[in-house]
Order: structure tokens, then sequence, then C-alpha cells
């Protein structure tokens, strides 16, 4: 993750030619061949890289190998691109990979574009292959335009959308390593590919298997060319790793040969002579290019099982288990209560808003790609599953609740965002957005909404690759010849898997391997108000003191208290004041009223110091206190070992 990307990203300006291609006017250069930029895009790039046999080759490689010893994770094929542009020849590939139709492999597929084209000018590009139509509406259906940094979308194309969800297959209809091969992963980087790919960190088992350079002319573009880049491409490359490009500029060569690649001019396309293939070579000539590890090296996970156990039925338990479960993992989500999302994912209405901040750094960056990614997982996983109900009505934060605040604090600096994610609105914007008068106005957050997490829980859990089992409370973790046992409070097992994902909030800290997380309990009240005449109107999530979600089945959902290291669940009258009066005062009076609460929900959840979610893998904290005790003395030398993890 870059530590300080840039905030604001431009778009690609547009000039359409006669023929209805588009053309850039920043880089004074067509965006594709005027003899055809698919077939272009078929020579160039996918014969070039030889696509096709690569994946039936892998394919049955995989299959071989499962066969004989059932248990290889599927493999993933990465397909790298230097200049998204149209998507034109992103969508070529993945038309390309449906044909095939691959039983194993997963296809993911990275982009870098430093100015991306606008919706509107993308929609209109893809519109001259009407061939490609199953993949460009997918695409455009979830493109972002706007912000930088590191957007990952999962894409389905239109003709598999109508053939039947996840739910609706039987888990003996689906063979243990299974994909499904319309399902693809698409990173879009948006900002400087040098600096994007450089912050990848480098890992031996995961390497790009094919580069399409396909940056504007070197002549226009150099940076898309330079040394610096093509090293970072060297460093993220294996041996064996090929490339193509339309270009065959003497720089270009040069510069590819400089960083390992091996090169030829290979027969070009329409009026165009020659292209470039390459491939890297891997050799010692070129370890002086690859980047220095960090100190704090995270291991490379392997398993040797397509399997897991998560413990938690909430939220982050239910959507980990069926990200697992989307790779191809089968998955056990072990839950002490009688059903999913019985702790604090069970209220009924969870609000999705973007926390902002005032730098701009890897947390801003987080936050935001966070934000973005779950309002685009909302989105598609309501068209499966319309029980999720989500709603992106938006969500206003009203400054005059923080004026208090803005006293000890600066001003949340809405121009570090790009108008799509957050904006400010005066008084009569916010009460036409929220259709009640309000009082003041405040940032509106477009892309914000509420849903119900428990039905999004439930959803999760129909993946026909997940065990969901209640009532089963885990009292501790074992660790014997590779594989994790949860172990109930007679020690007996139950569920075992290569991997182990804790998602039981601050309970994690009942286990010995993570007993010294940084969690607290949080205590929240969530107060249900009957609606009245005038709030049936309110047509977003108006954020105060406290929030208020739109009605319904008749109720709204004011809240919520926090209450640090408090565990109790009793209902709170105070509470339930403070959640009405945190709120009713922005609305004409009567609007919201505290004889109309009906009831309520406390939950609890865990905390950190710094806002921020714990994930990753489980380090042992003796061996990491002694090993990093010098860093306590403000030595600024390299630890003499890695860390040790479980």
């Amino acid at each position: 993750m870059q530590k300080n990307p840039d905030q604001i990203i431009e778009n690609a300006e547009i000039q359409w030619q006669e023929n209805g291609a588009p053309y850039s006017n920043r880089f004074d250069d067509i965006y594709f061949s005027r003899q055809g930029g698919l077939e272009e895009t078929e020579h160039v790039f996918i014969a070039a890289n030889a696509l096709t046999s690569r994946w039936q080759t892998l394919d049955a490689a995989l299959s071989q190998q499962s066969a004989e010893r059932q248990s290889d994770i599927p493999h993933t094929f990465t397909v790298a691109e230097l200049g998204f542009g149209t998507g034109l020849n992103f969508l070529c590939c993945w038309r390309a990979w449906q044909q095939m139709a691959p039983s194993r492999l997963r296809l993911h597929y990275i982009a870098c574009e430093k100015y991306p084209m606008q919706i509107s000018a993308l929609r209109q590009a893809l519109s001259s292959w009407p061939e490609l139509q199953n993949y460009s509406i997918s695409l455009i259906d979830a493109y972002p335009d706007h912000s930088p940094g590191y957007h990952r979308l999962h894409l389905a194309s239109q003709d598999t959308l109508s053939e039947g969800t996840p739910s609706e297959i039987t888990p003996s209809e689906i063979t243990p390593s299974e994909i499904t091969p319309s399902e693809i992963t698409l990173d879009l980087y948006y900002g400087d590919a040098a600096e994007l790919l450089a912050a990848q960190p480098v890992r031996e088992n995961v390497k790009v298997d094919a580069w399409f350079l396909d940056g504007f002319a070197p002549r226009v573009n150099p940076d898309m060319w330079s040394i610096e880049l093509m090293q970072v491409l060297a460093s993220l490359s294996r041996p064996g790793t090929t490339l193509s490009t339309y270009s065959v500029a003497g720089h270009v060569v040069r510069t590819l040969q400089a960083c390992g690649f091996t090169v030829s001019k290979q027969p070009g396309f329409g009026q165009k002579r020659e292209m470039l293939h390459g491939s890297f070579s891997g050799d010692a000539g070129t370890d002086h290019l690859q980047q220095k590890h960090a100190w704090l090296r995270l291991p490379e996970y392997r398993s040797h099982n397509r399997d897991a156990v998560v413990i938690g039925g909430g939220l982050a338990g239910c959507s980990t288990a069926f990200a697992l479960a989307q790779r191809g993992y089968h998955v056990t989500v072990l839950e002490q209560s009688d059903d999913c999302a019985s702790g604090a994912s069970g209220n009924r209405q969870a609000v999705l808003q973007c926390r902002l901040n005032n730098a701009v750094n890897a947390g801003w960056q987080f936050n935001l790609q966070a934000f973005l990614y779950s309002a685009r997982h909302f989105t598609q996983m309501q068209r499966k599953h319309p029980d999720i109900q989500w709603h992106p009505c938006g969500v206003l934060n009203l400054d005059t609740a923080f004026r208090s605040r803005m006293e000890r604090c600066a001003e949340v600096r809405v121009d570090l965002y790009s108008p799509a994610v957050v904006r400010k609105v005066n008084q009569a914007e916010a009460s036409a957005i929220s259709g009640i008068d309000i009082d003041g106005g405040g940032n509106f957050l477009p892309l914000g909404g509420w849903l119900n997490p428990g039905n999004l829980c439930r959803a999760y859990l129909a993946h026909p690759r997940i065990r969901f089992v209640p009532a089963a409370e885990v009292q501790s973790l074992d660790y014997k010849e590779g594989r994790w046992s949860a172990l109930s409070s007679t020690h007996q097992s139950l569920a075992s898997a290569d991997t182990l994902i804790i998602a039981n909030s601050f309970a994690a800290r009942r286990f010995s391997q993570t007993a010294e997380l940084p969690l607290v309990p949080l205590r929240g009240q969530v107060s249900y108000v009957r609606e009245s005449t005038t709030s049936r109107a309110l047509g977003c999530v108006v954020c105060g003191l406290s929030y208020l979600s739109p009605s319904h089945d008749s109720l709204h959902s004011a809240g919520a208290s926090y209450s640090k290291d408090v565990s109790d669940l009793a209902l709170s009258e105070k509470e339930h004041r403070d959640n009405v009066s945190g709120i009713s005062g922005h609305f004409p009076s009567g609007t919201i009223q505290q004889s109309e609460v009906t009831g309520g929900r406390v939950s609890v959840r865990a905390g950190t110091g710094d806002r921020m979610p714990i994930a990753g893998p489980v380090p042992d904290f003796s061996l990491m206190r002694a090993q990093y005790d010098s860093l306590g003395h403000r030595d600024r030398k390299h630890p003499p070992t890695a860390p040790v993890f479980h």
C-alpha cells in the first residue's frame, strides 16, 4: 500500500474521432489501432503471450495433481497491464478465459491507469464492440472512475448471472476445487504505475505470469517505459513470465533487456510491421533490481489442504468464510450461539459510511478503499440475495452535531476526496436529500447506506462450500502436524483444518495464542423508534450526535451508545434517551420522540486503540518481545531475526 498516495485522480481527456474511436488529448495519441482494436488486442496480447495454451496446460496439470494428491489449492494466473484505457485488453482476456473454461485455474487481472476514463466515456468507447457486451456491461456496472489507489472488482459475465446463484447449487454438484470460469478478479491501480507496483510486497510464490505493455507511445509517455518501472516489473516476475507490446522502439528494447527480459521482434498488427515479445530470464544478473525486503516480513502462507475453520458467526467470520469459499476452500464456521449474527452483527440495520481522514496516508487509503469495495460488494450481493436489504441511500453527517468536536479537532477536509465519495451540502441541499427539513448542512456520502447484517451473514453462509455449526463454543486451540483443531470445554475437537481464522470479537482473548491482542469490549445500544408521519419520509441515514436510519417495517434505528470496557447487555433507559436526543433536535419538533421508543438491542463488539482492524498471522508474543527488545531502547538497527508467527 502506498504510504502517501495522491488524493486527486484526473480523468482522461477524450476527443471522439469521426469513426467513434476515442483519442487522448493529453498524450496526442490513439487508444487502439485504426485497423481494428479488437483484432489488435487478440494479436498483440492474447496470442503473443500464448494465453489459451498456457491456461490449458496449467489447468490440466493441476487437475492431474489434484487427482493424485487432492491437496492443491487452485492456482492463480496473473495478467498485469500498463495502461487500462478503454478496458478492451481486459475484456478480450476475460472472454478468452471464459471460452477456455478452466476448472481449477483462477484469473487475476491487474491494470494500472493514471488517467481513467469517466464512466460515460468508457460506455461510449465499449459500445463499438457489441460482441463483448456480456463482459462490458459487468465492467461498467462496477467500474470506479474516481479516487486513487487499489480498486478490487469481482466480476461475472452477464450470460452467467442468470444461470443460478451459489445458493441454488448443492454441494454434491461441486468438485473440491471447481472454479467458476466466468468469475474473475480485476484490480485497478489508479495513479503512478511505478509507485503503485513498487508498493507491492515481493513474494516468491506470488508473481505476474504475463505483462501487457499498452501505455501510450514512448515518445509522448516516457514514464510508462522508464527503466525504473521496468525494474519493478522484473521484481514481480518469475522465470518464464512473458510480456508483449506494440512498441519496438530501441529504448524499450534496451530497457527490457537491461532488466532481465529476453526480447524478440515478431510480426505486428495491421500496418505496423513489428511488435515485441519478451520472456523474463530471472538470472542472477538482475538480482540488484529486486526490491529490498522490509525488516518486518510476513510469512508466505502455504496450505496443503483446501479447508479452513472460522471461529465466529458474525459479519467478520461469515464474510471471511465466503471469501475463502469463493476461492475453492471448504470452510467450517463455528458459532457459540444458536444462530449466526447473534452478537454485534445482529442489529436490524447496519450503516455503511467512510471514515474520513485529514491526512492522505496509508490509513486514508485503507478506509477509502474498504468503503468503496463494500459498496460495490453489497450491490452485487443484493442482486443474488435481496433479503440483505441493501439500500444505497447515502449518509448525511451534520455539521451542527460536531461543533464541540471541531473546537478541539480540525474540520474534515472534504477536498481530499472525490465528490463521488463525499461532498459538502448546505441546509437546503441536506433537507432535499433527506426528505425532511434539517437544521443545517454537512457532509454527504452518496455511496453509503444501510442493510440487514443478519441476513447478509445468512447469505454468506448459503455458499455450498460452507458448513455452519451453531452452539459450538470453542475454549482452546491445538496445533499438531500442520493442522489446527478448535477444542470444546471437554477438549473434544469441534473442527480441524490447515487454516484457522479467529473472528469472534474480543472473545479472541480467551485463547492462549491471542490472549495478548490489544482488544477491549465496547458496549453499544441501539434504540428502535416508531416512525411518525414526518419521519416516514426520511430518505437517507442522518448522523448527529447519534444516527437515525430510514424507517424499516415502521421502525427507525437510532444509536448508538459507546461504552468502553463495558460488557453489560441490559437495556438502559438513559441510553435510549441519549440516542433519541442526539438526533431529534435536528428535525422539526415531533419528528422523533422518546415516547415512541419500542425497544432496542445491546451488543458488545471489539475495539482497538487506533480503530483499525487486526488482521494477519498471529505472532508468538513472547518470542517477539525477546527478538525486538532492542527497539524499546530506540535501536535503529533491524532486528537480527525475522518475526515468528503461529
